[in-house]
């Protein structure tokens, strides 16, 4: 009950210090403001300076204005150590079809953490994998605005000791709906080392 009197006594104290202030001004009086803004009175401004506030909060950068829409994409998020942070990425699948590991082996100097993935089932035999295969997924920066007709470059480096087929997908939400698939196929020989695959997804849909 203390601090409302306190605060009470204040609002008032302003109050009554307005209000003796304004009565002793004379209200006939006009006041006039000149702005001069000519050029020469100023400093020189750049032609690629742009008056727009920007703070890398609530993904305005990353997210926002980089036009990536995979969060953390070279799993990157831990720092520099292993095993590193993945998030927001999850697995297809579970442990007993897959493991999913960081380690220090990319072909990239600056960030040397890669994803690694064991994959413990088969798409035939006594093991299968489940239906759908196995992997990992990503759901962008609070979601990823796929809009139907466009088409998505996926980059992305493997290297392997097997042959691999790799499906890459764009899906709605839920992963119901496929709106854009694309399958990676490559021989030992060709992913024995790091390699850069491209695709490009043009979607079905749009992703709700």
């Amino acid at each position: 009950m203390g601090t409302y009197k306190v605060l009470a006594l204040y609002v008032l104290l302003c109050c009554f210090l307005f209000q003796c202030f304004a009565g002793g001004l004379d209200t006939n009086q006009t006041a006039e403001l000149l702005v001069d803004a000519s050029q020469a009175l100023g400093p020189p401004i750049s032609p690629t300076l742009f008056g727009i506030f920007f703070e890398e909060i609530n993904h305005a950068g990353a997210g926002g204005l980089w036009a990536e829409l995979v969060s953390n994409r070279g799993f990157e998020a831990g720092g520099p150590n292993t095993p590193s942070n993945i998030d927001p990425w999850s697995i297809i699948g579970n442990e007993s079809s897959l493991i999913v590991s960081t380690d220090r082996s990319s072909c990239f100097e600056r960030n040397k953490v890669a994803l690694r993935m064991e994959v413990l089932c088969d798409s035939q035999g006594a093991n299968n994998c489940p239906v759908g295969g196995v992997g990992i997924y990503n759901p962008g920066f609070w979601g990823m605005n796929v809009e139907k007709g466009k088409t998505y470059s996926v980059i992305l480096y493997v290297r392997s000791s097997g042959a691999i087929n790799v499906s890459v997908s764009l899906t709605s939400s839920n992963g119901l709906q496929t709106l854009a698939a694309a399958n990676i196929i490559a021989s030992v020989s060709q992913v024995s080392n790091w390699t850069k695959f491209e695709v490009l997804l043009e979607a079905k849909g749009n992703k709700s």
